[in-house]
């Protein structure tokens, strides 16, 4: 098993079918995250609403913060947490996955793979105005199995980029779960993952939120969503899926919004191509931050540069100068900037690095579109800077 699968990453996450009319540039709650009569209203804005953990102290190695890249699911630092369960090389054990507090379950996704397996999502509301998921669940409780059989599924497929996904939804469902109730069983992989979306909060500061589906704006770190005990023994375990390093930077829950505006820092899409009209996130292109260390740069990189192998790459920051420069330094100032001497191994959070054969050259024609291509050269001091017609184009 890889590091990757290792991070709870290797069978794809499904996703709701997708439009081609970009939402609102607030996104609006969807008509199927609607309010069930049984659901209570959110009091204020509170984020005190779970009292117990998911998975007990005994049965995972860490808790993962926000921020995680793994191409070609992750080309965006991931908006949800996980559980890690497993070193690479070993199986993870089934566990009792329970509600983190009084809890509805609304929603329950089964999802099936062209590539074989299959798992379980859950979406469990404890008010009306907030979302929590778990996925990689690999079975569900008696319980929770009986209701969702009670309840037509919606079914559709998509390909995601590395397998045709089939998801089954039943929706529309009020399932009450006590505080450490049990939901089922997982993972199905490596890890279980765990995230929030949050209607009551301001959206994340993404360049253009058009690009985005309903929920990216909102999701957040559940680790603010615990009482003080269960929050500091959670906080305890997060950082890298391997359970070490612990992430030490603020804020402990990590960021999946990490656009710098006018800046190359963030996320880029191949023109017309956005998460909001499409489920192949392989052609994008992630400039961003390692989940553990926030100092170290990573790039994701999908299928859109010719020549550059699709994953992970990094370098050594320099303060000045053109070369290797931190993303939010490259600005749309006539230069061309160049990445060279690319870090091999793992980066801090544990996650493989690639080394490409070439330098990279990037510029900003304007604060909203970046030009990069993989050149020719052992070293950004002898490379020719010159683009060619083989330059690729991102845009916000």
């Amino acid at each position: 098993m890889s590091g990757l699968a290792a991070c709870g990453g290797s069978s794809p996450t499904p996703t709701a079918p997708t439009t081609t009319t970009p939402p609102a540039a607030v996104p609006p709650v969807p008509t199927g995250a609607a309010p069930v009569t049984q659901i209570p209203g959110c009091a204020g804005a509170g984020t005190t609403l779970f009292d117990a953990l998911p998975v007990a102290l005994a049965d995972f190695l860490a808790f993962r913060p926000l921020g995680f890249l793994s191409p070609p699911i992750h080309m965006f630092p991931a908006k949800h947490s996980a559980f890690g369960m497993s070193m690479p090389g070993t199986v993870a054990p089934k566990v009792p996955i329970r509600a983190p507090g009084r809890v509805w379950v609304k929603e329950i996704w089964e999802a099936t793979f062209s590539t074989g397996g299959a798992n379980y999502q859950v979406y469990v509301y404890p008010c009306n105005d907030v979302r929590v998921y778990f996925g990689h669940l690999a079975t569900l409780s008696e319980k929770l199995l009986t209701e969702m059989q009670k309840v037509p599924a919606s079914c559709n497929s998509f390909a995601d980029g590395t397998a045709l996904v089939t998801t089954c939804r039943h929706l529309d469902m009020a399932v009450p779960l006590e505080s450490n109730e049990a939901m089922g069983t997982g993972p199905d992989t490596a890890g279980v993952d765990f995230g929030l979306v949050d209607f009551r909060r301001s959206p994340a500061a993404f360049i253009r939120l058009e690009h985005y589906d309903h929920f990216y704006p909102y999701w957040a770190s559940p680790l603010d969503y615990f009482t003080a005990d269960v929050r500091t023994q959670l906080a305890a375990r997060t950082g890298s899926v391997f359970g070490s390093p612990l992430r030490t930077a603020s804020p402990i829950g990590g960021s999946h919004a990490q656009d710098v505006a006018g800046t190359a820092q963030g996320n880029w899409f191949p023109p017309g191509v956005y998460h909001a009209n499409t489920t192949d996130l392989g052609p994008m292109l992630g400039l961003a931050s390692d989940y553990v260390d926030p100092s170290q740069p990573i790039m994701a990189i999908g299928s859109s540069i010719r020549g550059m192998a699709m994953g992970l790459y990094s370098f050594s920051v320099e303060s000045q100068g053109l070369t290797n420069r931190a993303f939010r330094a490259v600005t749309a100032d006539g230069n061309t900037y160049c990445f060279d001497r690319f870090r091999s191994g793992q980066s801090v959070g544990g996650l493989p690095l690639r080394q490409p054969a070439g330098v990279l050259l990037m510029s900003m024609p304007g604060d909203s579109t970046l030009r990069v291509e993989l050149a020719p050269g052992s070293s950004c001091a002898s490379a020719s800077r010159a683009f060619t017609v083989g330059a690729s184009t991102f845009e916000r």
